[in-house]
């Protein structure tokens, strides 16, 4: 049990200038098992399959090699921080994601295959983890300050009867569960953003797999070997233990195994706050959008059988008058600069964009029978706000 770890037998030699951080013992590793992979999406839940799903089409930042070494557990009743960087670029200064991949190792029983693993994922906008404080506004269980929290229920277990199990989990976030996080203010400076995944496991035998460097890779941009560990069993306002290690061996990074996908830089999505039935179309820049320059629209669910058209406005809305009033309209009609535009039965779109463009682009995707017309929409997308 890990309320122990705090001993002198528990504390070993660490590197200079790292006397901030406590080494965990031997004994709280396990070696993981070749992962299983599957997808889960936020409104269907998980499915055993590596079927690319909505999220990205950037890959924003990834922890992760390929080795599967070890694993940790942890109790429901810690949160374990840690956290990564985006490199400066463009003009918003903030990265939206839109999917995780993540892996884990679970004791946990599962022979029907229904899912048993529920956990709690925290998004925070600055972990300062240079300095091994933690998470940045952290002031305790009550009080986290978390950019974004989600509930992932049903994530699977040990299927096959043998014992444990471990698996890579792709999290798909688009169609309203993205979360926006800053970049680093400047080139260079790595502000650290935060991230959790808590494992609500009764048992206590489930947790993240470690990061390696093993064969020479190298941690994301802005990880370090070290995590936060929040115990909610201690004190209000005293859960913040501390930074803690493995030892820093090529195994064993103080850092889990995570890649984030987003969207192209300076382009976020957005929902209606009150989506509609035929809220359904997944719509997203495929490149970024720049005065000048070649640009790119698709839709990311296109059946081939029914026509999209794309609207494109410099402001937002979210008027429910689609589709009979089932679904939404995004964009601001009255300031529509040009189109509506055909995207096909593949729902894509390339242009050219001029040299003026506004600064601010509010594009959506809609679904329609027959001719481009608001009488013969049937469905509509999220939004798209590009910066330029």
């Amino acid at each position: 049990m890990f309320r122990s770890i705090i001993t002198t037998a528990a504390i070993a030699a660490l590197a200079a200038g790292a006397s901030a951080q406590s080494q965990l013992p031997a004994g709280n590793l396990h070696r993981s098992v070749a992962p299983s992979t599957g997808i889960y999406k936020m409104d269907t839940g998980f499915e055993a399959t590596s079927v690319a799903y909505r999220s990205g089409p950037e890959t924003i930042f990834n922890n992760r090699d390929g080795m599967t070494y070890y694993y940790t557990t942890s109790w429901t009743t810690d949160e374990y921080a840690d956290g990564g960087s985006f490199a400066a670029q463009g003009v918003s200064g903030a990265e939206q994601v839109n999917g995780m991949t993540f892996t884990y190792c679970t004791q946990m029983a599962d022979l029907s295959g229904a899912g048993v693993l529920d956990t709690e994922l925290r998004f925070y906008e600055a972990n300062d983890s240079a300095n091994y404080g933690g998470i940045v506004g952290w002031v305790d269980a009550n009080t986290r300050n978390e950019a974004c929290i989600l509930g992932i229920a049903g994530l699977p277990g040990d299927q096959a009867g043998t014992g444990f199990a471990c698996w890579i989990v792709g999290l798909d976030l688009a169609g309203g569960y993205e979360c926006t996080l800053p970049q680093e203010s400047a080139a260079g400076l790595a502000e650290t953003w935060g991230w959790s995944m808590t494992y609500l496991d009764p048992l206590n035998t489930s947790g993240p797999i470690l990061d390696s460097i093993t064969g020479g890779a190298v941690p994301g941009y802005g990880s370090f070997d070290h995590f936060q560990w929040y115990d909610m069993t201690a004190a209000l306002g005293t859960e913040n233990l501390g930074a803690y290690w493995f030892g820093g061996g090529a195994k064993l990074q103080g850092s889990w195994d995570l890649s984030l996908e987003g969207n192209v830089n300076d382009s976020t999505s957005y929902t209606s706050a009150n989506p509609g039935a035929n809220d359904t179309v997944g719509f997203t820049c495929t490149s970024e959008i720049r005065p000048g320059q070649a640009a790119g629209w698709a839709v990311t669910n296109a059946d081939g059988v029914h026509n999209y058209g794309m609207l494109a406005s410099t402001g937002s809305a979210d008027l429910p008058i689609i589709a009979g009033g089932s679904a939404s309209l995004l964009i601001n009609h009255q300031t529509m600069p040009a189109g509506p535009f055909s995207m096909g039965t593949a729902g894509s779109m390339g242009a050219n964009m001029p040299s003026n463009i506004p600064s601010n682009i509010y594009t959506q995707a809609v679904q329609h029978t027959g001719a481009l017309t608001p009488g013969n929409c049937t469905a509509a997308s999220n939004g798209m706000h590009s910066v330029n």
